[in-house]
């Protein structure tokens, strides 16, 4: 295994975003309107969705609770129930 940078986003980061942009598009929630709920930019929710930047673990808690799942959905496997 190589070392990463803390800085840098990871395969794990890139997953998370998925499953964040996924659960919006199930919601059928702007990204706009999230954004603001989040308490961050549309640019930064974004970023959040593409993995360009890494969601800190206080802010993925931020994230599930204001979405209402547990944050444990975030790091489960996918079932063929979770395509939209």
């Amino acid at each position: 295994m190589t070392a990463t940078s803390p800085k840098q986003p990871t395969e794990v980061d890139h997953q998370i975003g998925l499953r964040l942009r996924k659960w919006r598009l199930a919601q059928d929630v702007e990204a706009r309107v999230l954004a603001q709920k989040l308490g961050v930019t549309y640019q930064q929710l974004q970023k959040y969705e593409k993995g360009q930047t890494r969601i800190s673990a206080s802010r993925l808690y931020e994230i599930a609770q204001t979405l209402g799942v547990p944050i444990q959905w975030f790091f489960r496997e996918e079932t063929p129930q979770d395509s939209i």
